[in-house]
């Protein structure tokens, strides 16, 4: 048994050059395998992230400016103009001010008059931005019988989020105080 040990040690064969492209081969495939399943999960994971706190920054902008409207009880002879936010009105600006104090972050962009109706385009290379839409009409479900849906007008809040996937945005709607 030691006269084979010794016999195979001593031989001065090795690999053959075939042999070590084929090893190296398998182990490219295996690496370029996980590293495509490595790659594709953590951009699944940055985008959930910024989707998560696109959301939450929503959420927060929302109730500020929901706040902020009730508080000064804005009905509709009274609504939030984007002129009036631009011009410097104090009334409409309260609620650019309360967002800018709340969350620095975000930026505010006016809205555009597109056939008729105020729409906006958001610039790219802000990280958050929002908009704020006045007098936009529509229907709310209630809780009277018959479950028909009340008219109401109110304030349209636009936001976008850019994220590492793309912008991310979100619609929401603030009735105004009757």
């Amino acid at each position: 048994m030691k006269r084979k040990t010794l016999k195979k040690l001593r031989s001065k064969r090795g690999l053959t050059l075939v042999e070590i492209l084929i090893g190296v081969a398998i182990v490219v495939i295996v690496f370029a395998s996980t590293l495509g399943a490595m790659v594709g999960g953590f951009t699944t994971t940055l985008y959930n992230a910024d989707e998560n706190r696109a959301a939450v920054l929503n959420s927060s902008l929302n109730e500020i400016i929901m706040n902020t409207v009730h508080n000064m009880a804005f009905t509709e002879k009274a609504a939030v103009d984007n002129d009036d936010i631009a011009s410097g009105d104090p009334d409409a600006s309260v609620i650019v001010s309360a967002v800018a104090a709340n969350i620095p972050e975000a930026v505010y962009v006016a809205p555009e008059e597109i056939n008729g109706h105020m729409s906006v385009n958001f610039p790219k290379g802000e990280t958050y931005q929002y908009t704020l839409i006045p007098d936009v009409s529509t229907n709310l479900n209630t809780n009277k019988p018959g479950g028909t849906p009340v008219e109401m007008k109110g304030v349209a809040i636009k936001t976008c989020f850019d994220s590492a996937a793309g912008p991310i945005t979100y619609e929401s709607f603030v009735p105004y105080s009757k």
